[in-house]
């Protein structure tokens, strides 16, 4: 088994070589055989940074949920880390209810969710538009005394803005400044995102001019939003003198800016 971790881990540093689902699948089974669920835990993780496919991930879902059934068979006792992965897992597979009953049985084993777990539901159920059942989560959280963090409430303004719901994205924002939460560069990027999509570019450029006079450097992606924003609603003039400001703070064109350009002409 650890020659073949060995060799799964040279596929992955190569890059141009991705493992499948037989790959995972063969690794996972051979750690448990000799016993170290944690590697395979471990490596179960590994596959849910990855960019896997829907197949795979189904897959080795079915692949954490037995091996959490025979940890506990074998007396092992999973831990918040294993849990967490697992509803991860399920949540990307669009199962709920899972993530409930995974929620809800770590919660009666006295293993308790911490602000990761929680932070993976609230992201996931945002993604997928179901808002009002993250802010149930959110405040589940505060009920258990874990305070939300940056990643939360990103994740909050995120789910408001694909409703297009600013005023309480918004809000959120304002809220994580009165509780001096740390408002980073990706908590920007989330506003300002919501705020061009919706074609209101006054209020994406003052966040843009506040994030920098609070010394946040803004990244390619912002100003690749920003300037996507000015060509939708057909000011290009703005998108080309935005073009010009972010060479001049040093933030290089990429092939997305240039493609919006173009597209935008």
């Amino acid at each position: 088994v650890v020659q073949a971790a060995e060799l799964f881990n040279k596929m992955i540093n190569a890059g141009n070589c991705q493992p499948d689902a037989v790959t995972y699948g063969t690794l996972v089974k051979g750690f448990c055989m000799k016993g170290n669920n944690s590697a395979a835990i471990q490596l179960l993780r590994k596959m849910e940074e990855g960019a896997c496919k829907p197949g795979l991930v189904d897959k080795l879902v079915d692949d954490a949920l037995n091996l959490l059934s025979e940890m506990m068979s074998k007396g092992i006792a999973p831990d918040v880390i294993t849990y967490t992965s697992l509803i991860h897992g399920v949540c990307k597979l669009g199962e709920w209810k899972e993530a409930k009953r995974l929620l809800n049985e770590m919660v009666s084993k006295s293993i308790f969710p911490d602000v990761r777990t929680f932070n993976v539901l609230v992201d996931t159920l945002c993604k997928e538009g179901m808002v009002l059942e993250a802010e149930g989560v959110v405040e589940m959280m505060i009920q258990r005394g874990i305070e939300p963090d940056t990643v939360t409430y990103s994740s909050l303004m995120d789910g408001y803005c694909l409703r297009g719901e600013m005023s309480k994205a918004r809000k959120v924002f304002k809220l994580m400044l009165s509780k001096g939460s740390m408002v980073d560069v990706i908590c920007y990027s989330a506003l300002i995102n919501g705020y061009c999509k919706h074609k209101m570019m006054d209020e994406a450029m003052m966040l843009l001019r506040e994030m920098t006079c609070k010394g946040l450097v803004p990244n390619i992606a912002i100003y690749n939003t920003l300037v996507d924003g000015y060509c939708k609603v057909g000011k290009l003039g703005d998108a080309q003198q935005l073009f010009s400001e972010m060479q001049a703070c040093g933030q290089l064109p990429d092939v997305q800016t240039y493609a919006i350009l173009l597209d935008g002409l």
